[in-house]
């Protein structure tokens, strides 16, 4: 019998410049339940949190890559605060959860919209 351990806080931030600054707390809007490393977008309609879409007829925000989940969070029936990683970070790169469908060049988009919040997605050691 072989058991898989999940990932800790640790395992994903590697860096931040000052917690105070680099996270934000925000809500994750219903109907989701993602996991730490999740990257989400924010709907500019609402200011809820939502994994990202990559359709590109999406045109509301949430295409565009805010941040990544700290915490797993679960808003299956209803909104939730979750804490989100928003800027100046080192994150391990085998702990960030894309969108299932991402294709590779979606997830290079992703990190370099992740990028120009200053956060850098690394190898793990």
């Amino acid at each position: 019998m072989s058991m898989e351990e999940n990932n800790r806080f640790g395992d994903l931030l590697k860096y931040e410049a000052d917690k105070n600054y680099c996270r934000e707390v925000m809500t994750l809007a219903s109907g989701q339940n993602l996991k730490m490393g999740a990257v989400v977008g924010i709907k500019s309609a609402t200011d809820e949190i939502k994994i990202v879409s990559i359709a590109d007829e999406e045109t509301d925000g949430s295409d565009l890559a805010f941040g990544v989940l700290l915490e797993d969070t679960d808003a299956t029936s209803a909104a939730k605060k979750a804490l989100v990683i928003a800027r100046d970070a080192i994150l391990a790169s085998d702990c960030i959860v894309f969108p299932n469908d991402a294709t590779a060049d979606q997830k290079k988009k992703i990190t370099k919209d992740l990028e120009k919040r200053g956060i850098v997605i690394r190898q793990s050691a």
